[in-house]
């Protein structure tokens, strides 16, 4: 069956018009300027940029947990460095087999986006041939309605497209088979066989750099600390973190504790000595633990430190923390 779709009469402007609408010309470069923007934003109206009967609304929900794509020399953690997409380190399913990241970036434009892969039941519900096959969420921010506009596309691909780096670079011409294929998210619905032919190259290139870069967002998450804000009845951001700043930030007035625990930190493997009799030596060997506080009140917003997934696995713990690779 063919699927229709019709665009939202907000969006029906000249070019020229939609271009000055959707340009960010006033969020700033500072971090703490481009964090009270985002969240501010996010709290605006959601609507959808096309009417698509079988498929359900991009709503705020989907981007809950979206890693802040902001710097500046006020920032948390200036110096983060994500490895580039397509390059020597790029991270593919075999490392994160059940990617679900969300992004939302302040540059020219402000975007939100979402990649999801999906399951194997879904996949094949959707008839997809090749071995990934992606649900890709965003929205754009439009000034002039002061609200976002949701999409959403599915997309398969095969593993060759993990390996596109020297061609990208080089503008050598790539098959086919390592491109992302359009694909339709709803079952019994197909898109055209050559539907590729008809998405614009630079469309194209976007779709696949943010396949890419999501899974180095998740690479860079999975061994980074962040912290997860937001405001108290609303969806929330993820922001990275140098953890020796934790430490000094607990020491000032911008964080302020339901109690006065310390802020959350891992305490090394060690020996505890124990009582013991006269001339006994006695002592336990601890292995490696998270000790203190991690919810807390940051310039008015609630928050919650993340440590990363990589020590979480290898450290025992109770606590339950924001997860922002699900």
């Amino acid at each position: 069956m063919k699927e229709t779709t019709l665009l939202n009469k907000d969006l029906a402007v000249p070019d020229a018009q939609f271009v000055k609408a959707v340009t960010n010309d006033f969020t700033g470069d500072g971090f703490t300027d481009q964090l009270e923007w985002a969240m501010l934003m996010i709290q605006q109206n959601f609507k959808q940029m096309h009417l698509v009967k079988y498929l359900p609304p991009v709503t705020r929900g989907h981007f809950d947990k979206a890693y802040l794509m902001a710097g500046g020399p006020d920032s948390l953690n200036d110096s983060v460095r994500f490895f580039r997409p397509f390059g020597d380190f790029q991270a593919t399913p075999e490392i994160f087999p059940d990617l679900n990241i969300k992004v939302m970036t302040l540059n020219d434009t402000i975007q939100l986006n979402k990649v999801k892969q999906l399951d194997l039941r879904t996949k094949k519900s959707l008839n997809s041939k090749l071995q990934y096959t992606y649900e890709l969420s965003g929205a754009f921010y439009n000034k002039d309605t002061e609200a976002f506009y949701g999409f959403r596309d599915g997309y398969e691909l095969n593993k060759g497209f993990f390996n596109l780096f020297d061609k990208l670079e080089d503008d050598v011409k790539v098959h086919k088979t390592e491109l992302p294929n359009p694909i339709s998210l709803y079952p019994g619905y197909r898109v055209p066989k050559d539907a590729i032919a008809m998405i614009p190259k630079t469309q194209l290139m976007d779709v696949m750099r943010l396949i890419g870069m999501s899974y180095q967002v998740a690479f860079s998450m999975y061994y980074e600390w962040c912290i997860y804000i937001k405001e108290y009845d609303n969806i929330g951001l993820i922001v990275p973190i140098e953890p020796g700043l934790l430490s000094e930030l607990y020491k000032t007035s911008l964080l302020k504790f339901d109690s006065k625990k310390q802020m959350v930190h891992f305490v090394k493997e060690h020996y505890r000595r124990k009582p013991a009799s006269t001339g006994e030596d006695y002592s336990v060997f601890v292995n490696r633990y998270l000790r203190g506080e991690h919810r807390f009140d940051y310039r008015g917003f609630y928050a919650e430190v993340i440590p990363p997934k990589y020590d979480l696995l290898r450290a025992k713990t109770r606590k339950k923390f924001v997860d922002g690779l699900t």
